[in-house]
């Protein structure tokens, strides 16, 4: 009963994620694609647990694709093998080791590879009274399970190790027991004191302890090595995670969409994220040491084979050898000719060099006075908003002095009140002052100065430079800064300079556009190492196309645009270390998001 409703619940969930992607699709006048991708799993643990372990990928894929049903077909090391010569399926996830085969024999490739914080390595397992087995020579001569051959964490990967200890498991070990999947088979044969010792992938030992599969204790890892990969113990080198992989009829603008949703998915907590996909080498020199796989041939070559096979090359070679001599005789005759005309050409080179630094170091001096022409045309833009501002405070002090002037005409005078008139007056001042102060700084020509700044105090003084224009254009500003947040390098004008561009796009974006009252929502906080600045406006959002385009120079949408404020502000930002980046609102609109590293400690002694 427990399971039906189980079941019963991730039904729901599904069927709930399809209706809020198709509502969505509908909302934005997108249009449904109705199709199938079909993905292979290795189940390694059975078809059950792989369900179960990889259905949250498979909502993502159908999330990011809507209209998409992905169907996930568990099968073993053969039935995936034969699933990929058939093309019964479109895409696979497998271990690293079996993908390297799927890669040479079949033409597969990744897309995307598994970011799961589980280590790919082997665990050989033996029981905890077992005091005669301390090392991995140890096992000579025992009897050992495995789940099969072709396993990667299951045995290639504890293979390797076995081979560097001088140990070959075909020939040196009594028995080499395949038990097949799941591989909780292999421990269950150690635990029966079936086997010496038995291999599994990392982690699986203590996932069972935790899960209450196993007893704590009950068995130890043999010949742990050190690692900072995982708190779990393990007995090989640790590599690369299991590849989310296409097949090589599979249409690339579907891996493309499928991989856009895989790298963009917010995994739920218990889940495995995916990330762009890793360098699979040590997996091919695992492959090249024992001569597997790939690497079969090398395990039976010989000299004859090697004149077969090469017997061309040999023969280009041996032509290569007797034209050698004659090339070195000919090589020192014109060694002198280039001596000569190398001279010369290096004279021109260095005149090139010149001329080539002299252009940048204009390019760099328009760059500043684009930069400030930019600053300039925003200054414009909160003119009247600026204005207003000094209004506020000018205007108080008149009422204040006409206070002093009404007191000072009373008899008595009330001196109390004359100081706290003439008080309040001071402070009114002191503010128009500091609105002047910071025009006036932002305007000035200057070279770029990096320090370490507190980037919530440039998100603050940004927008209080920029709300009397927002406020003049009926858009109200609403600001969310986490406390706290990293300091990063940089410099403060320009960040300040960034940001009330993007600003200034967000409010021309949401004034006028549907029904009012409109915000512009300023986010910063911290994420991936650094900070994250968002600005979203509650525009109409922007088209493929104009995302493609929007950091070109001269690009705009704006009938009186020049086209170089966002160019600008991605090549400040870029100067800057970070990223600037443009996507669409959940709930329309545009979000403009710009990401600064955290300052290290190194900048910040130099700072």
């Amino acid at each position: 009963m427990k399971s039906s409703t189980s079941e019963h619940a991730a039904l729901l969930r599904t069927i709930l994620t399809l209706w809020v992607s198709v509502v969505g699709l509908v909302l934005s006048g997108g249009e449904m694609r109705a199709e199938t991708i079909r993905v292979g799993v290795l189940a390694f643990l059975g078809a059950e647990h792989s369900l179960e372990e990889w259905g949250p990928t498979a909502r993502a894929i159908e999330t990011g694709l809507p209209g998409t049903t992905v169907r996930l077909v568990p099968l073993d090391h053969a039935g995936l093998d034969r699933a990929v010569a058939g093309a019964e399926i479109d895409f696979l996830i497998t271990n690293p080791g079996h993908y390297v085969e799927l890669e040479s024999a079949q033409g597969v490739s990744r897309i995307a590879t598994l970011d799961s914080g589980a280590p790919v390595a082997s665990a050989v397992l033996v029981r905890a009274d077992r005091r005669d087995l301390r090392t991995l020579a140890d096992l000579a001569g025992k009897r050992v399970a495995i789940v099969g051959t072709t396993a990667f964490g299951g045995f290639q990967a504890a293979w390797r190790e076995f081979a560097a200890a001088g140990l070959d498991p075909f020939r040196d070990f009594s028995g080499l027991d395949s038990v097949g999947f799941p591989m909780t088979r292999v421990i269950d044969a150690v635990v029966a004191n079936r086997v010496d010792a038995g291999i599994v992938r990392g982690c699986v030992k203590e996932q069972r302890e935790a899960e209450g599969a196993l007893a704590p204790g009950a068995l130890r890892v043999l010949a742990p090595m050190p690692t900072s990969a995982t708190a779990c113990a393990l007995s090989s080198r640790v590599y690369p995670d299991w590849p989310f992989a296409k097949l090589r009829g599979t249409p690339t603008a579907m891996a493309k969409r499928v991989a856009t949703a895989l790298l963009t998915f917010d995994p739920p907590a218990g889940a495995a994220a995916w990330t762009v996909p890793l360098d699979y080498q040590p997996v091919h020199e695992a492959f090249r040491d024992l001569k597997i796989g790939p690497y079969e041939p090398l395990r039976h070559i010989s000299a004859r084979d090697v004149l077969a096979r090469y017997w061309q090359l040999l023969a280009v070679l041996g032509i290569a050898l007797g034209a050698w001599a004659v090339h070195v005789l000919r090589v020192e005759r014109l060694v002198r000719r280039r001596t000569a005309e190398l001279a010369t050409v290096n004279g021109d080179l260095r005149h090139e060099i010149e001329r080539r630094r002299r252009v940048e170091e204009q390019e760099a001096l328009h760059r500043k006075e684009l930069d400030h022409a930019a600053r300039l045309s925003i200054l414009g833009e909160m003119a009247g908003g600026m204005a207003h501002e000094l209004n506020q405070p000018l205007a108080a002090i008149a009422n204040y002095a006409d206070g002093c002037e009404l007191r000072l005409k009373a008899s008595p005078v009330d001196t109390t009140a004359l100081m706290q008139g003439t008080r309040l007056i001071r402070q009114q001042a002191e503010r128009a002052a500091q609105v002047i102060q910071r025009m006036r700084a932002f305007v000035r020509k200057r070279e770029p100065t990096q320090a370490v700044i507190d980037a919530g105090e440039v998100v603050a003084e940004a927008v209080e430079l920029f709300e009397g224009l927002a406020r003049r254009t009926g858009v109200r500003i609403e600001t969310v800064v986490v406390p706290a947040l990293p300091a990063v390098m940089g410099d403060r004008i320009q960040l300040q300079q960034v940001l009330l561009n993007l600003l200034q796009n967000a409010v021309d974006a949401s004034a006028g556009h549907g029904a009012g009252p409109w915000t512009v929502r300023v986010e910063a906080r911290s994420e991936e190492g650094g900070v994250a600045i968002t600005v979203a406006d509650q525009g109409a959002g922007m088209t493929e196309e104009v995302r493609a385009r929007l950091f070109e120079p001269f690009f705009t949408t704006k009938p009186d645009g020049l086209g170089l404020g966002l160019a600008l502000c991605h090549s400040i930002v870029e100067e800057h270390r970070g990223r600037l980046q443009a996507s669409l609102g959940a709930g329309g609109g545009t979000v403009m998001r710009l990401w600064l590293p955290r300052a290290t400690a190194a900048e910040g002694a130099a700072a």
